[in-house]
């Protein structure tokens, strides 16, 4: 009998130890990283920067999926409801995938989700072509008020961070008709203000900056409260009308509510890993992306203060 309980023991043992061994080796297949926008913007280079990092440093494959239309709503609700084991996780602007959600029934809220990490804060800016002779705002609001209809300012989606920062900007020009435009992501904005289908473009730095350099685009404002280092000669749009008109775009993972605390942790701190490494530093800095990592608990109060802006955006605009 004691032969049989002490082998007992060891058998409970040794199939708890395997468990252990089996969670310890998370990840120990490729995870699916969603992105509610188009291929080749800021979101995917990022992406396949940091898949590149986990997959040279810890042999961890990270499949990057771009899946743009609907405001972000559908790519977001796929990840919403994926198996909850840390194997899909959502790379959305924040501000993206807390608009639909206020407006209409998407099949999730911000409850449906957990923060994991903020990897990147982008400024958003304007751009026209060089040669439109528009310097600034007020350079683009006179231009739509001498031909009202037929100026207009495109992002990469219905209810986009950018569209509603400009719903804010264009309440300092009252009567201003200035029509949107919408399309999947940034590149396509940033290609149709290139072919002229636009006026202006309204993204983030790291899409406009190769068509800045290039002489292409004039970028005549930036979201951020001081004027950037890569564009000393672009005002900020706090500069233009006031220090209220300031902007951050967060960008970070997020996961599946119910996805295990260890899991989490476990990817937080592989992407502050990441974000600390120099060459991973130097590429996003060479694609004016910045790493500012949070950890979850920082990230989860961004998400929070970001859903109750968003929302207070629509609702003084009439979105709701």
């Amino acid at each position: 009998m004691k032969t049989f309980l002490t082998c007992a023991v060891l058998a409970c043992t040794l199939l708890f130890s395997g468990t252990s061994a089996v969670f310890a080796a998370y990840p120990d297949r490729p995870i699916t990283i969603i992105i509610p926008f188009g291929p080749g913007g800021a979101v995917d280079i990022a992406a396949r920067v940091l898949a590149e990092w986990f997959q040279t440093k810890h042999n961890i494959t990270l499949n990057i999926v771009c899946k743009a239309g609907g405001a972000g709503a559908p790519a977001m609700l796929d990840v919403a409801r994926a198996r909850p084991d840390g194997y899909t996780f959502g790379f959305p602007a924040i501000s993206t995938f807390s608009t639909t959600p206020q407006i209409k029934n998407t099949g999730y809220t911000l409850k449906d989700f957990r923060a994991v990490a903020q990897i990147s804060v982008m400024w958003l800016s304007l751009s026209v072509n060089s040669d439109s002779g528009i310097k600034d705002l007020a350079g683009l609001v006179e231009a739509a008020k001498a031909a009202p209809g037929k100026v207009n300012f495109a992002t990469h989606g219905a209810l986009s961070t950018q569209r509603l920062f400009m719903t804010r900007l264009l309440k300092a020009f009252p009567g201003v008709n200035l029509p949107h435009v919408s399309y999947t992501s940034g590149h396509e904005v940033s290609t149709a203000l290139l072919g002229r289908h636009i006026t202006s473009a309204f993204g983030v730095t790291t899409n406009h900056r190769p068509y800045v350099e290039s002489g292409d685009f004039t970028m005549i404002g930036v979201s951020s409260p001081q004027r950037l280092p890569n564009f000393p000669d672009v005002p900020t749009f706090a500069e233009q009308l006031g220090p209220e008109y300031v902007f951050p775009s967060s960008h970070g993972l997020v996961a599946p509510r119910r996805v295990p605390d260890d899991r989490v942790i476990i990817m937080q701190n592989l992407l502050k890993e990441a974000l600390a490494d120099p060459d991973v530093q130097a590429r996003f800095a060479k694609a004016d992306l910045t790493a500012d990592y949070l950890p979850a608990a920082e990230f989860q109060t961004v998400l929070e203060n970001m859903w109750k802006t968003i929302g207070e955006i629509m609702k003084e605009n009439k979105f709701n």
